[in-house]
């Protein structure tokens, strides 16, 4: 079985990390997967030596790239399975699975592009395999019928672990200060005010508490000053943005707010997290609870307000959490293995049909 996984992304983040990792997995278990992603850009620099990785799809969305990402991918050879992450992808991989007889199959990563028009629905009566990152989703008018499969992102556990170093001591953070720590893009709508305020009531209650915020964006100088505007300025770290050393930031930390989806409602960060020992305390976003069971008591607030989330957390940092190893544990139905036997069977069913 040879498999192609097309995500139009240039960088790490959105689907293309968790595409990148149902490859990975796919390789790990014995199948001749490939990945194809957009080109020219930092994401190229980071898989320059991934022989399976391509950078074919171009970044513009025209015709002309249309159909040079379309010969690009062809020069590849011929695929049983094209797998689409993007609506780009989609379209691209229609075509190219047209032409080459391979089935057709997508991943939805948000639940915005699960639309009823005609376009989408034309995309989605022409694939084999439908599959969703949130268990939510499966749910969704345009895919209900069709049995659309749930497809956690896949947890890398030779980088997420309980066992390794963490970063305290280059930031400067006491061994024994309760530590919380965010993540994400900081952009507006990433649920970071929620963030910054839930932790300036977590001090309140813990006055030795420091929160540490993991990521990089634009939106750093508005929560700096709503930072200072609390009254919580002195208590934050702000480590920037981190990929081959994340697993020791989580580890650094005593709980991971999660208080608002990403771009890729996947929630991916929270499995990371778990499978660092950490727990994870999220507010009630949906496809939230399918990740942490059965821990979503302890772990998933009441309402998706600052209050609320606070006590969740302040509990945690009590003692009324899950131990590490036990949330670890709970992350190996996201493990790589688990992952690609999920793909595999799906994509063998899709077969015997056809």
């Amino acid at each position: 079985m040879r498999i192609l996984h097309l995500a139009a992304g240039n960088r790490w983040t959105g689907a293309a990390a968790p595409a990148f990792a149902e490859v990975d997995a796919l390789r790990a278990a014995g199948v001749d997967a490939h990945y194809a992603y957009v080109g020219g850009y930092k994401l190229e620099r980071k898989l320059a030596d991934v022989a399976f990785a391509h950078p074919f799809i171009e970044k513009a969305q025209n015709p002309a790239s249309f159909l040079r990402t379309l010969r690009a991918l062809a020069s590849l050879g011929k695929f049983d399975i094209v797998h689409a992450h993007l609506t780009w992808d989609h379209w691209v991989g229609r075509f190219l699975a047209r032409r080459s007889g391979a089935l057709l199959a997508r991943t939805f990563h948000s639940r915005r592009v699960l639309r009823s028009d005609p376009f989408t629905r034309s995309l989605i009566a022409r694939t084999a395999v439908l599959c969703a990152v949130n268990a939510t989703f499966i749910d969704a008018p345009p895919v209900r019928r069709r049995g659309a499969l749930f497809t956690p992102p896949p947890v890398d556990h030779r980088q997420f672990t309980p066992d390794g170093g963490d970063v305290r001591s280059a930031y400067g953070i006491e061994r024994s200060a309760p530590l919380v720590a965010a993540i994400g893009k900081l952009s507006a709508g990433r649920g970071f005010e929620t963030a910054l305020r839930t932790f300036q009531r977590i001090r309140t209650q813990i006055p030795a508490a420091r929160m540490m915020i993991i990521g990089h964006g634009e939106h750093r100088p508005r929560l700096e000053a709503l930072a200072a505007e609390l009254g919580i300025a002195a208590d934050l770290v702000w480590a920037g943005y981190h990929e081959d050393d994340l697993a020791a930031h989580y580890r650094a930390a005593n709980v991971l707010l999660f208080t608002e989806r990403g771009s890729d409602e996947g929630h991916r960060a929270v499995l990371e997290a778990m499978a660092c020992g950490v727990p994870p305390v999220a507010a009630p976003i949906t496809g939230i609870e399918a990740l942490l069971r059965p821990f979503e008591r302890q772990l998933v607030a009441a309402e998706r307000v600052p209050e609320s989330i606070a006590r969740t957390a302040i509990a945690v940092l009590l003692g009324n959490s899950p131990a590490g190893a036990e949330l670890a544990a709970a992350t190996q139905q996201f493990g790589y293995g688990a992952s690609a036997e999920r793909l595999s069977s799906a994509y063998e069913r899709a077969m015997a049909r056809s």
